[in-house]
């Protein structure tokens, strides 16, 4: 079966995503250098019409302070001037500046990301690319991120999408170990088989379903990346009244458009490669289940992340003895696991102080899978209704 099935694995699970994400991230970084100009004129104008009201706001709580006030202004409209003139001064550059901020902040991101992932599942870009054959398409070198921070996230996701291969390949191996001659010594040997059979088929569709999740979650880089673009002029403009005693309101908008924009794109970059480590957790039992007692699992997990694992690989002996409390243990691990992974995913990344961001992402993959399941509901019904030959079943029992 393995021989059979991974081929057509290897040409179906790949990167579905990808060329959505690389058309978008070319459309935004080119769209948002196109308007950078005019925005920072409009933030100038903004910004006038803010420190209007916050020099009136000083003065008043000056005149009501009294003795206690701020005769010479030193800690509100003297810092807000003087932030004003350094922001300014940095959107005067154009969108080099971006680049060059994008370039030192998210791509090194990305990169260690990649470089991360790769080193625990041992492979590298060569290995990634030859697996998941996606290339990214042309790009200009002159919008607002580099080509360099598209083509590293891809990889990520190509990265991602490899272990995607690799544990459905396990399902198929595990099914294709139920089909062995010992399976007719007897009944149990028979009933042990059917369940392995399962158990494999159960790794191959949760898999699938996850693969399917996954290829929505460059919709939470996109919506990042794009609200990133088109307010960094606004964010940079508004870092004029930080430090200062501003009103709660202008303070609150600041970080709203500044720095929580820019979490939010590097958390969303992380979150497609969060998947690797989480389910490097679920391969680690899996191969303990499946290894010789007393050996170590190290080198049949070496062949699950390289998808390289056929029912060979997979100890006899093990399976053999395997008990149908044992095979449903294991099904009920996975299935918990499986409604874990998010929260699996928050306890490793909030250990360095980071989070998966993929709301919309999520959002997006159970819209599809509604949509799937009301399409194959509705393809169910023209079925019936062809094969009953356009009659309808009468449920009321002939009333």
């Amino acid at each position: 079966m393995n021989e059979l099935m991974n081929p057509i694995v290897d040409g179906a699970v790949q990167c579905w995503g990808c060329p959505v994400f690389d058309r978008l991230f070319q459309v935004i970084s080119m769209a948002a250098a196109a308007v950078y100009d005019k925005f920072v004129m409009f933030c100038m104008i903004l910004f006038c019409v803010l420190f209007a009201f916050f020099v009136v706001s000083a003065v008043w709580k000056n005149i009501k302070g009294g003795a206690d006030g701020d005769p010479f202004y030193a800690k509100t409209i003297r810092p807000v001037f003087i932030n004003s003139l350094v922001a300014f001064a940095f959107l005067s550059l154009g969108v080099w500046l971006p680049r060059f901020v994008t370039t030192i902040t998210f791509e090194p991101v990305a990169q260690i990301t990649a470089t991360y992932t790769q080193s625990m599942l041992r492979m590298d870009a060569e290995t990634v690319n030859e697996k998941v054959t996606y290339q990214p398409m042309k790009m200009s070198d002159d919008g607002f991120y580099r080509p360099a921070l598209r083509d590293t996230i891809i990889l990520i996701m190509k990265t991602t999408i490899t272990q995607f291969q690799a544990y459905m390949k396990l399902g198929i191996a595990v099914m294709d170990s139920a089909f062995e001659w010992k399976a007719l010594l007897g009944v149990g040997a028979l009933i042990k088989h059917i369940i392995m059979f399962f158990v494999g088929l159960y790794l191959f569709y949760g898999f699938f379903k996850l693969f399917v999740r996954f290829c929505f979650y460059f919709a939470d880089v996109i919506i990042a990346m794009t609200f990133f673009a088109f307010f960094f002029p606004l964010s940079l403009t508004l870092v004029s009244f930080k430090g200062a005693d501003a009103p709660q309101w202008m303070a609150n908008l600041g970080k709203n458009v500044g720095t929580d924009q820019f979490k939010k794109v590097i958390n969303a970059i992380i979150g497609l490669a969060a998947a690797v480590l989480t389910y490097t957790v679920i391969m680690v039992i899996i191969a303990k289940f499946f290894s010789a007692p007393g050996e170590s699992a190290a080198d049949l997990m070496t062949l699950i992340t390289s998808g390289s694992v056929f029912d060979a690989d997979l100890d006899q002996d093990n399976l053999a003895q395997i008990t149908l409390g044992s095979a449903i243990v294991l099904v009920y691990v996975l299935n918990y696991i499986y409604s874990q992974i998010p929260q699996v995913t928050n306890m490793v990344l909030g250990a360095f102080n980071v989070s998966a961001d993929n709301k919309l992402g999520e959002q997006l993959a159970d819209d599809a899978m509604k949509l799937t399941t009301a399409a194959a509901q509705t393809m169910k019904k023209i079925g019936a209704t062809i094969i009953n030959g356009g009659k309808k079943d009468d449920k009321a029992g002939g009333k």
